[in-house]
């Protein structure tokens, strides 16, 4: 995790180092990844980073742990914004995780980040691969307000939800669909299975 140093920086500055981060996540690999191009882009002395972060792990990581914050706070406005109806959130939170991935450098990320998986080098892997696996998925139960917590078969539910986000999102990386091809898909399969499970 990041130092004290770090969070004492300006928003503006973290900012700026995560938006570089990404971008070196994007343009590589993590094990290929330097951390003077990171530095560089950041507009910070190269030597800084180490007042930052143990290592260029460390900083994938919290790069992980930071996006992922955000998606979080994503999904409370699009229950707001439905009045709490779940799966038109859900509908929601895909269409606009689609929209994110063709930008290249978002796409790319996503790809880089679960090369880690398999990564055989990387002695952190074991450390770092749930990270990725959890961090990386549609859906997290820790996104639902608790109420859903207690309905029966909810978390039954939601998995099938994250394996069918997965699998649009795997086909739409890994072939030529159209964004709303794929989002059709996507939509069809929740309002079906909403029909065994209304939430």
């Amino acid at each position: 995790m990041p130092t004290k140093t770090f969070f004492n920086l300006t928003r503006e500055k973290r900012a700026r180092i995560m938006k570089a981060a990404k971008k070196e996540f994007s343009r590589v690999p993590l094990e290929k990844a330097v951390i003077a191009n990171i530095a560089n882009d950041a507009g910070i002395p190269r030597g800084s980073f180490y007042q930052y972060f143990e290592d260029v792990n460390d900083l994938f990581i919290y790069l992980l742990e930071y996006v992922y914050g955000i998606n979080k706070k994503k999904f409370t406005k699009y229950l707001e914004q439905t009045d709490y109806n779940l799966t038109e959130a859900l509908k929601i939170k895909f269409a606009n995780e689609i929209d994110r991935l063709t930008n290249e450098v978002n796409k790319q990320f996503k790809i880089n980040s679960f090369m880690i998986l398999f990564d055989e080098a990387n002695p952190q892997k074991s450390k770092m691969a749930p990270l990725v696996i959890e961090k990386q998925n549609q859906i997290d139960l820790k996104f639902f307000p608790a109420e859903y917590h207690n309905k029966e078969n909810f978390s039954q539910f939601a998995g099938i939800c994250e394996i069918i986000g997965n699998y649009c999102t795997q086909k739409f990386l890994a072939t030529k669909a159209k964004e709303e091809d794929i989002k059709d898909m996507y939509n069809n399969c929740i309002d079906f299975v909403k029909k065994g499970y209304e939430v």
